[in-house]
């Protein structure tokens, strides 16, 4: 016997339920990955508003090599007792626009479910949802055939806008206090994004559902989430089950007692 990619797949969704979740930012959502030489370019352009060529290049190069990465600052007595850290973040993207990873709101959820006491409380519940489960773009969100990216809107269903904020913190480390700072790309509050939740059936009931994504609201998503970023509303949320699954048994007919004489 042969399967194809189809018939697995057909069986996967058998075997699963899921929630959609239509999504809108309620604080600024920020990206955390290290700019590459063309986010640091654009971070020149648009934050910085450096249109010219050489004046641009001029930045970026020093950016480059004065800004970037840690290096220490030296105190009024000329100790080097602390140091100073600098990036420049920016959101993941394609060419057509901004985007979370699928596996962001899957680590959103997990997080969730672990802080409710899901995961010890009902045995299986890890696996169906950390290995069974996936997280898939759905409606607004979901633009081409990858399946990783859940891609951010703005309200009008156009891509989200992006800018740049500063941020500001402060860590020890065994090197010493290290101040960080980094300009961090953002899109605002009422972005929105949808996603699918699939997992296998069995453990989670619809209290269960409704509890997790409650909370996943306030556990949020992104960086800076300590400063009360990454919050999200979930407008509207649909469960689903398959289509086996929704068809009542059917009846078995009635049996009339026969007399045998």
């Amino acid at each position: 016997m042969r399967f194809t990619y189809d018939d697995l797949e057909k069986r996967y969704s058998e075997m699963t339920a899921s929630v959609i979740c239509q999504c809108e930012a309620a604080t600024p959502l920020v990206g955390g990955v290290t700019a590459s030489e063309a986010g640091i370019r654009a971070f020149v352009t648009h934050h910085l508003g450096i249109t010219d060529e050489a004046e641009a290049q001029k930045t970026y190069d020093r950016i480059m090599a004065e800004e970037m990465g840690e290096k220490p600052v030296p105190s009024e007595t000329g100790e080097l007792n602390e140091r100073l850290s600098y990036g420049i973040n920016q959101i993941r993207r394609t060419a057509l626009g901004p985007y979370l990873g699928n596996w962001m709101i899957h680590a959103n959820l997990k997080t969730a479910m672990s802080r409710l006491g899901m995961f010890s409380e009902m045995k299986g519940t890890k696996g169906n949802v950390a290995e069974g489960g996936i997280v898939l773009p759905s409606g607004i969100s979901q633009r081409d055939d990858r399946p990783d990216c859940i891609y951010l809107m703005a309200p009008d269903g156009t891509p989200a806008t992006t800018y740049y904020e500063e941020f500001k913190g402060r860590v020890q480390s065994p090197r010493g206090s290290t101040s960080i700072i980094h300009h961090s790309e953002c899109v605002p509050s009422g972005t929105r994004f949808t996603y699918e939740f699939k997992f296998l059936k069995g453990k989670l009931k619809e209290s269960d559902i409704k509890d997790l994504l409650a909370l996943s609201m306030i556990v949020g998503i992104g960086s800076v989430k300590s400063l009360g970023h990454g919050k999200f509303r979930i407008l509207d949320a649909e469960i689903l089950e398959p289509a086996e699954a929704r068809k009542p048994a059917p009846k078995k007919p009635a049996t009339e007692a026969v007399e045998v004489s």
